[in-house]
């Protein structure tokens, strides 16, 4: 396949390029790159938030939920309680305010709660080998939901009377109830994972001995810090959050009086306040900083303040006082705020003489915490630092001990639940790799397409979450309601589609985006680039544009912009309908003209562009803007002189936007002679353009193209299947064997795997 052409790389390189033309109007329009979106690059598990989106959108919530749950096991959980940075980076945050994705993802677990259907059933177990995780946290739940997806055997051995860690006895019940938390550990251990609880492990060595060929220590962090401030060991009634918050979270009977003060300002000071509001006490918080730095959610501390929680900013805690053996007050100073110190915020400085006290029965710091390993046995052999923490290899996060890995807070010190999450998916695939050295490790090429900007979008509200009113939050009801079914769909149509253009099956009909290719004329090459459906806006009537591309430091070149999408050459089509039965975008439409004929027509702001029904046309009357017939056979045809095995390649599989060159292909181009030739989707590949090469003289053919589930058009896949089958039966009785036409599946997550698959298939032939 030719690379892009030259001229258009460098002008893409430049920071402000331009397209015009003059035909339509005198505008300029702007091209920038579009790299991954970046909700997706935020989310450290690499949730496709927009195809979520797009599908609840569209109403189709088990497709999202499906594509949810490939990434996150605990969506229920992490609807509820993710920190959500994929909203901080959200692009409607320059407009009006983030997409509600958080909100959106739990409406997608709460659908399942209510449906009939479910996502997990037992995995058949193909392994001898077993593995053993220490601790029932997010890292533990995930490495053991993906490690016996893969085969394996796994147990997870939890000290504690009830799975879930952290997320179990850290989180109070009205932000994560427990039948939640629940349910989504039933559905993992459905999969074939055990768990035992109220098992505490004190020897690895014997672990490993009774046959774990792995072990994963996801312990977290269940040890609170001491503020190192005199009186703190001296009074009954200090007890640190993490203590407090398993008792009160396991049922236990605990008394705290009716003046509770909570020294910190992350997120399990706000839970530990608002915990002691709901037992009854009047509840103060003191933060050594101002409300800017406060690392707590920013609705959780709005959530705290409306439910009558006190914030003291700029105080330190000084000195604990009592009376009798027991706490009564806590001697404050407050602060200023001084220059940065290591973590980037503003240091507190003590101002002298400001002094004072505020009173209490109980007094609850919730500074930090970190792991315990007093469960570890005296020869261990692990090696742990300062912090008390697991060091590890940061790629496999592999341990000092041969088998023996580590993740999670337990190595890092306390972070989010999805960063944990994101532990487990590693480590998981660490285990895989150390169990069979066979396994590569992925590769993450970059993709980049380009999008033209027309002009800034309008202002819509997101809508806000149902909640509790205010009066009835005196219990541990869960305090954040839900979306309606109409609420989500409403909410994820704000979605702006940022990112990598996936027009596909699923998107929703409003979408804005939309794929068009640009190419040099006379040149094979070209990129992908996205612009509007408005057709005010943008106009392509049709047809392509021709236009000119430039930038401020570069000579302009004539170019050409056409829709990808599907037309009629009207003199052909005999009105059969199969087009119109195959395709679920309703862009074909059977139309009676004067004389009683039935002509198909093609909606081109319907159309998605995969070329399923030129594929299955009888008589060959729709072909396909950039990705014709014509271009394709031109393609197939020119190069088989001298290279003998043509394989069409599905767009998506491996993207337009990179350049095959990038595959380590030499060792087998240099024998065989590959000629690539792409495709929107392997539905377009008709048995037509698998017969031609072979009459040109080619070798063999194979056609690439995504994944059961993972193709971006309704009936490709089926469609693929169909046409090769079509083309070995024709072919076959020609005297061509069916093995040297084939159709695989590459996902465009592992595009290194091209290279494999086609030395596979060029071996199979010869």
């Amino acid at each position: 396949m030719q690379k892009l052409a030259p001229d258009i790389q460098n002008i893409l390189e430049a920071k402000e390029v331009y397209l015009k033309f003059p035909q339509i109007s005198s505008i300029k329009y702007a091209i920038k790159k579009v790299e991954t979106s970046k909700c997706k690059s935020a989310c450290p598990i690499d949730t496709d938030v927009k195809a979520y989106l797009g599908l609840i959108a569209a109403g189709k919530f088990e497709k999202a939920l499906a594509i949810v749950k490939r990434d996150n096991p605990l969506p229920g959980i992490c609807g509820r309680v993710c920190v959500h940075p994929c909203e901080t980076e959200c692009n409607r945050n320059e407009i009006d305010q983030p997409l509600a994705i958080c909100y959106l993802k739990r409406f997608l677990a709460d659908y399942e709660l209510n449906s009939t259907n479910s996502t997990n059933s037992i995995n058949s177990t193909n392994s001898n080998n077993s593995i053993a995780i220490i601790g029932s946290g997010p890292a533990g739940l995930t490495a053991a939901n993906d490690l016996v997806r893969l085969g394996y055997k796994v147990t997870v051995f939890e000290e504690l009377p009830v799975a879930g860690g952290m997320l179990y006895t850290g989180i109070p019940e009205y932000r994560l109830p427990r039948d939640i938390i629940k349910i989504e550990i039933d559905a993992i251990k459905k999969l074939g994972v055990k768990i035992k609880t109220n098992t505490k492990i004190k020897n690895l060595n014997k672990l490993q001995k009774q046959g774990y060929n792995a072990i994963f220590i996801a312990i977290g962090t269940h040890k609170g810090l001491k503020l190192g401030i005199p009186g703190e060991d001296k009074f009954e009634g200090f007890i640190d959050c993490i203590t407090f918050l398993r008792a009160v979270n396991l049922g236990e009977k605990v008394e705290i009086g009716k003046k509770v003060i909570v020294i910190g300002g992350g997120n399990a000071a706000i839970d530990s306040a608002r915990t002691a509001l709901r037992l009854g006490s009047d509840v103060h918080i003191v933060y050594r900083r101002s409300r800017k730095e406060m690392p707590a959610n920013e609705w959780e501390i709005e959530e705290a303040e409306k439910e009558g929680v006190k914030i003291h900013y700029l105080a330190s805690s000084v000195k604990i006082l009592g009376e009798k053996g027991k706490v009564v007050a806590m001697e404050c100073i407050k602060n200023k705020l001084g220059p940065p110190d290591a973590s980037g915020r503003r240091r507190p400085v003590p101002i002298k003489c400001s002094e004072f006290k505020i009173e209490a029965d109980t007094i609850i710091p919730a500074i930090s915490q970190q792991p315990d390993t007093s469960w570890l046995s005296a020869n261990h052999g692990l090696e742990i630092s300062k912090w008390n923490s697991f060091v590890i290899d940061e790629e496999t996060l592999a341990t000092n001990i041969k088998g023996i890995f580590a993740g999670g807070d337990c190595v890092t010190g306390p972070k989010t639940i999805i960063e944990a999450i994101a532990a487990g998916h590693r480590v998981a695939k660490s285990i895989d790799r150390y169990l069979n050295p066979e396994v590569r490790s992925e590769k993450r090429e970059a993709r980049v397409e380009f999008e033209v900007v027309v002009e800034s979008k309008d202002k819509k509200e997101r809508v806000l979450m149902p909640e509790l009113p205010i009066n009835k939050r005196k219990n541990f009801k869960e305090v954040e309601l839900g979306f309606t079914e109409e609420m989500a769909i409403e909410e994820a149509k704000r979605c702006l589609r940022c990112g990598f253009c996936a027009e596909c099956s699923e998107c929703i009909a409003d979408c804005d985006k939309r794929l068009v290719a640009l190419s040099i004329p006379e040149e094979t090459s070209g990129i992908l680039l996205r612009v509007p459906l408005d057709t005010n806006q943008f106009p392509l009537n049709g047809g392509p544009l021709q236009g000119k591309l430039s930038r401020t430091d570069a000579k302009e070149i004539p170019v050409i912009v056409e829709p990808i999408t599907a037309r009629v050459i009207s003199n052909l089509c005999r009105g059969c309908g199969d087009c119109e039965e195959i395709c679920e975008y309703s862009a074909p439409k059977l139309q009676e003209q004067e004389n009683g004929v039935k002509i198909c027509s093609i909606e081109e702001a319907l159309c998605k562009g995969c070329g399923v029904c030129a594929s299955i046309c009888p008589s060959s009357a729709i072909t396909m803007n950039h990705f014709s017939n014509s271009r394709i056979n031109t393609l197939s045809v020119k190069s088989v002189d001298e290279k003998k095995i043509v394989v069409f390649v599905c767009n998506w599989c491996y993207p337009m936007a990179q350049d095959f060159k990038k595959l380590d292909l030499n060792s087998i181009n240099s024998k065989n002679s590959i000629n690539l030739i792409r495709v929107m989707c392997s539905g377009r590949i008709t048995p037509a353009f698998i017969i031609e090469a072979f009459v040109q003289g080619a070798d063999g053919v194979i056609g690439i193209g995504c994944p059961e589930g993972e193709c971006h058009y309704v009936n490709g896949n089926e469609t693929a299947e169909k046409n090769f089958e079509k083309a070995r039966d024709i072919l076959y009785t020609l005297g061509i064997r069916p093995n040297k036409i084939k159709l695989e599946r590459l996902s465009a997550k592992k595009p290194e795997k091209l290279e494999k698959i086609i030395g596979s298939f060029i071996n199979t032939i010869r």
